[in-house]
């Protein structure tokens, strides 16, 4: 998985969907450590092209969308968008 690579970037989860309750559940539910926001009007779902959830997105330095996915999706595919980081 991406975390083993010691690339310099940071997951961030955003929920955009769910109560407070039901993202914590998830959260904790799949293992996940990485901070989250809430986003319950979706401002920066939209701004960053997410209709669907789940989705990941790989962002640059300097906040550009740099690639991503819709969906849970693979460590592959994972590890293919976030090499778009080292590009």
């Amino acid at each position: 998985m991406v975390k083993k690579q010691g690339a310099k970037y940071r997951f961030l989860g955003l929920n955009a969907a769910d109560t407070p309750d039901g993202a914590d559940a998830f959260v904790k539910r799949y293992g996940w450590t990485w901070p989250s926001l809430r986003d319950p009007q979706r401002t920066l779902a939209k701004r960053f092209g997410i209709f669907y959830q789940p989705a990941f997105v790989v962002i640059d330095a300097q906040g550009r969308v740099v690639g991503g996915f819709e969906g849970a999706g693979t460590p592959a595919m994972w590890n293919a968008a976030v090499a778009k980081l080292r590009k």
